[in-house]
């Protein structure tokens, strides 16, 4: 007298497990992915880019005395990397948008008041790090050739305040 588990055979189980297998292969294709940053995001990180560009600027332009030589050149170099970072990243949104970069026009932030204090080096890297900590976790969020931008951009300012511009001041 056959008992009840005897109608599951070998052949019943391995099915199971087969179909059991596809389950979980497709189970993970029904979630949503990580979604790429916005456009958005990638373009405030650019505007950021430029005034902490323009910042680094003012602070050097400022830096007159024969002491001062080297922390001048060492924030002419953080402008130039995010004059760069800059040009990067509207690369970045033009090729999301299906532009050619030659097709994205710059558009420069307005300066500070002639008027106004000249930014310390201090406030430069007060910016930096703001930056490497946005593009950072931007970064995160991020796949592919733009998470990798990102936390290139995030690790050359982390460098410019934690290295460049420490050791110089």
């Amino acid at each position: 007298m056959p008992g009840p588990l005897s109608a599951i055979d070998r052949r019943r189980v391995l099915t199971g497990a087969g179909m059991l297998a596809l389950l979980a292969l497709a189970a993970p294709a029904c979630g949503s992915s990580p979604t790429a940053p916005l456009v958005d995001d990638l373009e405030a990180k650019r505007q950021l880019a430029l005034r902490d560009s323009e910042l680094a600027t003012a602070a050097a332009t400022a830096l007159t005395d024969p002491e001062s030589k080297a922390l001048a050149a060492a924030l002419d170099q953080v402008s130039q990397e995010r004059t760069d970072h800059a040009r990067a990243l509207a690369a970045e949104i033009a090729r999301a948008a299906g532009k050619t970069p030659a097709d994205e026009t710059e558009t420069s932030t307005p300066s500070a008041a002639p008027d106004a204090p000249a930014p310390t080096v201090s406030q430069v890297i007060n910016a930096l790090r703001a930056a490497a900590d946005s593009a950072g976790k931007l970064a995160v969020a991020s796949s592919g050739y733009r998470a990798g931008l990102l936390a290139s951009i995030a690790a050359a300012c982390t460098a410019s305040y934690a290295v460049a511009l420490v050791v110089q001041a």
